[in-house]
């Protein structure tokens, strides 16, 4: 993950990452791959991409199948927050609480769909 983290050139995106990879490891012993991954999605990558990737469609609620866009439609994550050029949310995914940590970067050349369905649940 440090590796990575230097190789960035998006200053937000490296703060973010750090700052989740310190939030994560505080205590001793513990390995970030124990208790998360990330996936960056940047202009050019698609939510079939991400889908490939994950296992799962972003656009698609997990429990009930209704995708974004639907009237019944509610995101999976935990949680969601805007950042400056970065959308991030989280779903936890066992109950040991393992987690997948998702960054969107706000760019218009990223996926419209994930860039709509941050933006409408940024603002509720």
């Amino acid at each position: 993950m440090n590796s990575t983290i230097r190789l960035l050139a998006d200053n937000t995106l490296k703060h973010l990452l750090s700052l989740r990879q310190n939030q994560l490891t505080e205590w001793d012993g513990i390995d970030l791959s124990d208790l998360s991954h990330f996936l960056v999605i940047q202009p050019g990558d698609t939510a079939a991409e991400a889908e490939h990737e994950l296992g799962w469609s972003l656009l698609q609620n997990m429990v009930d199948g209704a995708c974004y866009g639907q009237p019944d439609f509610t995101p999976s994550w935990e949680w969601i927050e805007a950042h400056d050029g970065w959308y991030e949310f989280v779903f936890i995914i066992s109950d040991d609480g393992f987690g997948i940590n998702v960054f969107v970067e706000n760019h218009p050349d990223t996926d419209s769909d994930l860039l709509a369905m941050c933006r409408e649940y940024t603002k509720a």
